[in-house]
C-alpha cells in the first residue's frame, strides 16, 4: 500500500511539471484560449504555431508570431492568442494568429 501510494505521489508531482501556466491558474487537465493583442487590422486567416511538453521533460516546438504569421500567410496581423491544451502529463501550447 505504501508503495502504491508513493508511486501515485511521483506521478502526481511528474504531471505537474507539464502543466502550463494560464491566467487562471494551473491544473492538470485544462483547455483554455487566452488573449494576447488585438489591432484595428482585421483578416480571415488563420495561424498556428505550437509547442508540446511531455512530463516537463521534453519540451519541443516553436510557438513563436513569426511562424504561425508563415503557417497562415499572414502579411497583416489583426490578432494574437495562445491556445493552451493540458492533460496531466502532456500538455500543448498553441500562438493563433488572424489576419491578412
Amino acid at each position: 500500500m505504501k508503495k502504491l501510494m508513493f508511486l501515485s505521489a511521483a506521478a502526481l508531482m511528474l504531471a505537474a511539471c507539464a502543466t502550463p501556466p494560464t491566467y487562471v491558474g494551473t491544473a492538470l487537465f485544462a483547455q483554455t484560449q487566452q488573449p494576447v493583442l488585438a489591432t484595428n487590422a482585421t483578416g480571415t486567416r488563420v495561424g498556428r504555431a505550437c509547442a508540446t511538453n511531455v512530463l516537463g521533460l521534453l519540451i519541443q516546438g516553436d510557438m513563436s508570431v513569426e511562424t504561425a504569421k508563415k503557417n497562415g500567410r499572414i502579411t497583416q496581423v489583426a490578432s494574437i492568442d495562445r491556445d493552451i491544451k493540458s492533460y496531466a502529463i502532456y500538455s500543448e501550447v498553441c500562438t493563433v494568429v488572424t489576419g491578412r
